[in-house]
């Protein structure tokens, strides 16, 4: 259980596997025999990736609008800091990744038209979007070189296509961990506490009722694709690893989204009766875990020009840890998993228990039993559905006759190498 958890590194070593230096013939041939092709699945996905990241944004946009119509000033505040926060994140990581890549000499120079591209949807806050673009850019570009003949070329565009993908589906993590899921758990608390009350001083317009709704769903599918596809593109960038179908897609994306509605609507639950206390909560688990992250690498980093920004980087895993596991190295990950399973039952419970003592079912018994039932329906669902994944729909199990019994298993069978570097990263 290894393989289904992004995993970041943070690696300071140069890489040694250059463009120039890839051996043309073996990449085909490995193309060739895995089905690395960019086809219908290929753009589907990509073009899902795009839909759900520019309706997240709009949606969160138009409420903002409704809000600052209403004078909402207190929940226009909350709503905007976590999408300036994401925002100015996923830039400044972006174009970071730009200027490494400037200073590579394996990549060739980028043309004056195409940073003005970048320094405008920077400005504009998308890069996201950008590297979804230029992904299909690539891949457009490789089918043409495919059938015009051009191997070595195709091979070198599929390369930059992969790449790009990666670079674009670890940015939809910073974002949907920084924006989607604080926004989801905001507007899903806001709109608990204005039905409980249920008093016209705390109700809000019918509007902004459903615009809330809508942006909880749009925030709630980001997040569950955003990791679905990343676990797609890291086995996509991997020569020796089979490609997730759309089977497996589904399945995962479904256990990823019961898994991301069961903790937001847990944490929303207690936030719309103690506020401060989960925030106190939430602030403790980010706090703990970015220590932890950040002592974690510093074993393996070298101090130097670029600890500040794995500290940055930390800090934003740290983040992430509140709603889902990302593992920040290599290794067999079943325990761990079980692990954070086991402390997001006990803490959606503790929740649940003190939603439903502080509130009344008489008062609305169809939000009172309905949002306790989907809690745990949602968490249920979501291990049914990992099970189902790793029994049904891995991609490594026509590899293998059973499910692997042990670590050593996991660890021989489905770990994933890719590694994303703050310094130079690798290109394979």
């Amino acid at each position: 259980m290894a393989d289904e958890c992004p995993v970041v590194k943070f690696s300071r070593d140069p890489s040694l596997a250059r463009i120039e230096n890839l051996k043309q013939t073996n990449l085909r041939d490995k193309f060739g025999e895995s089905g690395q092709t960019f086809g219908v699945f290929y753009v589907t996905c990509i073009a899902l990736s795009i839909i759900t990241y520019v309706l997240d944004l709009a949606l969160a946009c138009i409420l903002l609008y409704l809000y600052y119509g209403n004078h909402c000033g207190v929940e226009l505040a909350l709503t905007l800091s976590f999408m300036l926060l994401s925002a100015l994140f996923t830039t400044a990581i972006s174009l970071r990744w730009y200027i490494v890549d400037h200073d590579d000499p394996s990549l060739g120079k980028t043309s004056s038209f195409h940073w003005i591209v970048r320094i405008v949807f920077l400005l504009l806050q998308l890069s996201p979007l950008l590297r979804y673009i230029d992904t299909l850019i690539y891949g457009i570009k490789s089918k043409i070189a495919a059938a015009t003949g051009n191997e070595n070329q195709q091979t070198t565009l599929y390369r930059r296509m992969l790449d790009e993908d990666t670079n674009g589906a670890l940015l939809r993590l910073f974002h949907c961990f920084l924006h989607s899921a604080p926004q989801a758990v905001i507007q899903l608390m806001i709109l608990l506490k204005s039905m409980t009350t249920q008093t016209e001083a705390n109700k809000f317009s019918t509007d902004i009722a459903v615009m809330q709704a809508w942006t909880v769903l749009a925030a709630l599918s980001s997040i569950a694709w955003s990791l679905t596809t990343y676990h797609r593109s890291v086995r996509y960038a991997r020569d020796d690893k089979n490609k997730i179908k759309w089977a497996g897609i589904l399945v995962a994306f479904l256990w990823q989204l019961m898994s991301a509605l069961s903790r937001v609507l847990a944490l929303s639950l207690l936030a719309s009766i103690f506020p401060a206390w989960m925030g106190c909560v939430c602030a403790l688990h980010w706090t703990v875990m970015s220590v932890w992250l950040a002592l974690g690498q510093s074993h393996s980093t070298a101090c130097g020009s670029n600890r500040c920004e794995e500290l940055f980087v930390s800090i934003a895993l740290g983040l992430a840890y509140v709603l889902a596991f990302i593992s920040p190295t290599d290794g067999p990950t079943r325990y761990v998993y079980l692990a954070y399973y086991l402390v997001c039952f006990m803490e959606n419970t503790a929740a649940l228990v003190v939603w439903c003592v502080t509130n009344s079912s008489s008062q609305n018994p169809a939000l009172y039993y309905g949002a306790a039932s989907a809690q745990v329906v949602a968490f249920l669902l979501a291990i049914a559905f990992l099970i189902v994944y790793y029994k049904c729909c891995h991609p490594s199990l026509k590899n293998r006759t059973k499910i692997p019994t042990s670590d050593s298993d996991c660890l021989q069978s489905d770990k994933p190498s890719y590694s994303k570097s703050y310094n130079v990263r690798p290109r394979s």
